[in-house]
């Protein structure tokens, strides 16, 4: 039963992140020039993901206005200097800053 399980929880997956691809091209309005079809069309997929698809637009749309904004980002915000080990001057001071040193990642 547990292989079974399983093997359900991956295509079921697979079928639905199908699905949400689809609502979330609604959502911007990109898969098709009717925004009233976007509408519907949103509206129905995301009623089949139980999400729901008006709030979901104005609040995916709120999160796409502050990408990679240094202080209002909602995601994906980099690291200050300080949480990264630097000093004032930008010297390495912590263990941590020495590894990302040693490792060449430019951190």
């Amino acid at each position: 039963w547990f292989v079974g399980w399983n093997m359900y929880a991956f295509w079921m997956g697979t079928v639905l992140t199908g699905h949400w691809v689809l609502a979330h091209e609604c959502g911007h309005g990109a898969f098709s020039p009717s925004q009233t079809f976007n509408d519907i069309w949103g509206f129905i997929m995301h009623q089949a993901l139980l999400v729901p698809y008006f709030a979901w637009q104005y609040s995916h749309a709120k999160h796409h206005r502050r990408t990679n904004h240094l202080l209002d980002g909602e995601s994906h915000v980099p690291s200050t200097g300080e949480e990264n080990g630097l000093g004032p001057n930008n010297e390495r001071i912590s263990f941590y800053a020495v590894l990302h040193e040693a490792m060449g990642d430019g951190a």
